[in-house]
């Protein structure tokens, strides 16, 4: 048998060679791509290894940041607002917005006076170490007990100082009272002329109400001219005459120049002599008509001339309201009778020269202030009445007085231990 060797043709050489560079060409390429896949799973591993690593450094950087703000304090009210709903949080800044306007209108100022109950005074003792009526002249009997003055704490003088929140205070304080600005005080007036008018009705009731007492005692007193004021005055009369005589009947105090004017008709002619420059000196001045009340006027201001003299040690309290139990307090001292007896007797009340005591403001708080500071009997102008009724402190008697005459009466009464004799307030 024979046997036939066959030799490869060139193309199938060729096409071998070929197919063997493919099949390298092949391993290659799936070489390359298994060496790109791998690295970018490599470099996809860094990068996410490294996103995780920033990550977590943000993380522990914000939860630093975090706790810092915690410490300080802020971060406390973000938490909080983060567990507050949005109805919440409004409500509570409103409530806060709310709490400040309330703060400051509570401090605006508002066109009231609260009157309170003030201090009192012993016409009889000493005040700051020194003596609030002082005689030239010891007393003829051992004074004992207290005359107490009593006064009336304003708040608001100055218009437009009281504030919200001392108003509601006195509104719903039952010693305070109320009363709008312009009750008491001028609007236009100034600080200092409410000051001025006060210190001179302070000392215009010292003067009458020496006057009164002299007058109760029964001691003589001079009535000066002190300033003409109508035409016909100032024509016919100087300051500092002495009136001799007024309508042919004498004048020894101020009583009697009361009396003489009560019963002459306003605008009639009235013959009047005074003491002037040592001699007596004729004249005729018209009166005229008071703004309330009958009788007529002279048309000028008087001043006294007292034959004992008398000072007062009240450097700060002003108005007219205590010059009944500054009458009183003379009356004590110049007098034959201890008039408080050792009692505690507190009042209040205008007086004029011939002992006529008149009304006054704020008794309520006064009768409050006089039962605070031990008094036991309390003197009331008759014409105060009205107020009295119904606001008596308990345990303080009020008594009802409208001249001196009446509250010398009145204390005999408590000395003689019948003070329920005395009149009181009645409806």
């Amino acid at each position: 048998m024979a046997v036939v060797t066959m030799q490869p043709s060139d193309e199938t050489t060729k096409g071998a060679s070929q197919a063997g560079q493919l099949s390298q060409v092949s391993q290659t390429n799936r070489a390359n791509r298994a060496n790109r896949t791998n690295q970018a799973n490599q470099a996809n591993q860094a990068n996410q290894a490294n996103q995780a690593n920033q990550a977590n450094q943000a993380n522990q950087a914000n939860q630093a940041n975090q706790a810092n703000q915690a410490n300080q304090g802020p971060g406390k009210l973000a938490r909080l607002r983060e567990h507050l709903s949005p109805r919440t949080v409004t409500l509570l800044v409103s409530s806060l917005a709310t709490l400040a306007c309330g703060a400051v209108l509570f401090t605006l100022p508002v066109p009231y006076v609260l009157e309170t109950p003030g201090p009192t005074a012993d016409t009889l003792g000493e005040r700051d170490g020194q003596e609030l009526i002082q005689i030239d002249q010891a007393p003829s009997h051992p004074v004992t007990g207290q005359l107490l003055l009593t006064t009336v704490g304003a708040y608001g003088a100055d218009p437009g100082s009281l504030s919200v929140i001392q108003l509601v205070k006195g509104y719903f304080d039952p010693d305070d009272a109320l009363l709008p600005y312009d009750v008491l005080y001028p609007r236009d007036s100034t600080a200092e002329e409410r000051e001025q008018l006060s210190a001179q009705q302070m000392e215009s009731s010292q003067s009458t109400a020496t006057a009164a007492a002299f007058h109760y005692l029964g001691l003589a007193v001079d009535v000066l001219v002190d300033d003409p004021q109508t035409d016909s005055a100032k024509a016919a009369l100087q300051t500092g005459d002495r009136l001799v005589s007024v309508a042919g009947t004498p004048i020894s105090d101020y009583a009697d120049l009361k009396a003489v004017l009560a019963a002459t008709e306003p605008g009639a002619p009235v013959d009047v002599v005074v003491e002037r420059a040592g001699r007596q000196v004729a004249v005729s001045v018209t009166t005229v008509r008071p703004d309330s009340g009958g009788g007529a006027l002279l048309g000028v201001t008087v001043a006294f001339d007292f034959p004992v003299e008398v000072k007062f040690g009240v450097a700060d309290i002003g108005g007219p309201s205590a010059g009944s139990m500054f009458a009183l307090g003379i009356i004590d001292k110049l007098g034959d009778v201890d008039l408080a007896a050792g009692h505690v007797i507190a009042g209040t009340g205008t007086v004029d020269p011939a002992g006529v005591i008149g009304a006054i403001g704020g008794i309520e708080q006064k009768m409050i202030a006089a039962k605070r500071d031990g008094a036991e009997v309390f003197l009331a102008p008759e014409a105060n009445c009205a107020e009295v009724v119904g606001h008596e402190p308990p345990g303080l008697q009020v008594i009802k007085v409208a001249s001196l005459d009446d509250a010398v009466a009145a204390l005999a009464d408590v000395a003689a231990g019948s003070a329920g004799d005395a009149p009181a307030c009645s409806p």
